[in-house]
């Protein structure tokens, strides 16, 4: 086979490897960026080989294989075209803070965005880039309970919105500013840059992440106390997405989660603590902060629902779980919650 062959060879596999994933077909599409990987390798080409071992990660992230996808993507940490070049490098470290958060190793995460904000900065890339390191810093910060510091950066974020940036980078900047708004208890700002959000992101454009995106804004705004017919029907437009698009395990546990928790706050305990026993059962494949608010709300349900001593062992479960992620504001909130109930309960 001559120089040109092998070279439409490579390009054919790479080809093939972006169609599945604009297909969502995440499984092909790794397994076909392995094949590219294999040929970029025989041919030193490292160009070729850097950009399909980040395909690849993106794919098990997709997935719902998050350590795995880590895994991959430090192999490019320390790349020589990594270090050379700002923008890889601003996108390996957004992409590792993104994997880390979502392991729920908060402190680890926040250094990553710093550091890809940095790159970003230096880059020539467009703002996309710089936008997409600011968004990865702004929800570490925020699940960290660095509330102030996370808003912060959201002011910083917001003035990088121009019309030069995609709709779809838009309305994801909208949406980590409208999560920071809702954890400062401004309902008022969150909604609204949740609609700004709605209006930006396409359901046509990427199925997958408006259902994500319409679970979250439920999430927050029943975190907020918003319990309203708007937030049932992000609750409820999620679940329709999700149903056509699939989605991994993980992003059907969280669903599953934001449903049980508006049960909770609509007085059906009952209902609730069935919808959370499964997702408890699996919390090993959700981030350390995520299966706290999980264990939290099954203890609140079962404590509502005549069942104290289930209610206080899962409470307890929940506050390791925000202690192991980092997240100190919620774990008082828990402990302080455990007190209350031994005292009212006589346990």
């Amino acid at each position: 086979m001559n120089h040109i062959e092998e070279l439409g060879r490579h390009a054919f596999h790479e080809l093939r490897a972006r169609d599945a994933w604009n297909q969502r077909d995440y499984e092909q599409a790794r397994r076909i960026a392995g094949e590219a990987i294999e040929l970029a390798l025989d041919k030193n080409d490292q160009i070729a080989w850097w950009n399909m071992t980040f395909l690849q990660a993106e794919c098990l992230k997709k997935e719902g294989a998050i350590p795995e996808a880590e895994s991959v993507v430090r192999l490019l940490h320390h790349h020589p075209l990594t270090v050379r070049f700002p923008d890889l490098a601003a996108r390996v470290s957004t992409f590792l803070a993104v994997a880390l958060q979502g392991r729920g190793n908060l402190d680890e995460a926040i250094e990553e965005a710093r550091h890809a904000v940095a790159m970003a900065m230096a880059a020539s890339e467009s703002p996309d880039l710089h936008i997409g390191a600011k968004h990865a810093l702004i929800a570490a910060l925020a699940e960290s309970d660095r509330v102030d510091e996370a808003w912060t950066e959201c002011l910083g974020l917001a003035g990088l919105i121009t019309s030069d940036v995609n709709s779809q980078t838009a309305g994801k900047a909208y949406w980590v500013i409208g999560n920071v708004a809702y954890l400062r208890q401004d309902a008022e700002t969150g909604t609204e840059y949740h609609q700004r959000a709605a209006k930006n992101l396409s359901p046509t454009n990427d199925l997958d992440l408006w259902a994500k995106f319409n679970r979250a804004s439920a999430a927050l705004r029943l975190a907020a106390g918003v319990v309203e017919p708007e937030t049932l029907e992000c609750i409820e437009r999620a679940e329709m997405a999700s149903s056509i698009v699939g989605g991994s395990e993980r992003d059907k546990l969280e669903l599953a989660l934001t449903r049980a928790h508006w049960l909770f706050l609509t007085g059906q305990f009952a209902a609730a603590v069935e919808r959370l026993k499964p997702v408890c059962a699996a919390s090993s494949l959700l981030a350390k902060q995520t299966s706290a608010e999980a264990f939290l709300l099954l203890g609140q349900s079962q404590s509502q629902n005549n069942n104290p001593v289930e209610g206080l062992i899962h409470l307890e479960r929940s506050r390791e779980l925000f202690h192991q992620s980092g997240a100190r504001d919620r774990e008082s909130h828990v402990r302080k919650l455990i007190e209350e109930f031994r005292q009212t309960a006589s346990l």
